[in-house]
């Protein structure tokens, strides 16, 4: 059933697989060119592959929308869903970061600054307000993210 699960995910989801696999072998023949280029850059350069490839994909499906469905932002996101999602990007940029600088807790702190400043210069860019609480929100579920594998082995332990 697994096997069958598996084989429906990259079926329906094909560009994020060709896209993740592409920059999976970026990354393994950067390892071969560039001595320098170790386990890290190439996780990294997968999950930016990845990230390109769930781009491709929805914005494949929005074009193939019919012209009388709801726009996007008809369609509200609840906040579980969207605490979620961010967390996963936490969990991901959290743990790059933190083998990246071989350290937890400025791992936590680079985290928690590049968020506020990218959402401040978002918000400057589209010149839409970024309210406290919706940064608030997002460095939480960010922080919250990052920090789950260290909940789970303090747990466990």
């Amino acid at each position: 059933m697994d096997e069958l699960i598996g084989l429906l995910f990259a079926i329906l989801f094909w560009r994020a697989l060709l896209a993740a696999l592409c920059g999976l072998a970026v990354g393994m023949l950067a390892t071969q060119i560039f001595p320098g280029f170790g386990t890290g850059a190439v996780a990294t350069v997968t999950l930016l592959a990845l990230l390109g490839g769930v781009m491709w994909h929805a914005s494949a499906i929005a074009a193939a929308a019919p012209s009388d469905a709801p726009k996007a932002e008809q369609q509200p996101i609840s906040q579980p869903i969207a605490f979620l999602g961010i967390a996963l990007v936490g969990l991901l940029l959290g743990g790059v970061y933190d083998y990246l600088l071989s350290s937890g807790l400025i791992a936590l702190s680079v985290l928690i600054v590049s968020s506020i400043v990218l959402v401040s210069v978002g918000g400057a860019i589209t010149k839409t307000p970024v309210y406290f609480k919706d940064l608030l929100f997002i460095v939480t579920a960010l922080v919250t993210g990052s920090v789950t594998p260290w909940a789970i082995v303090t747990l466990l332990s």
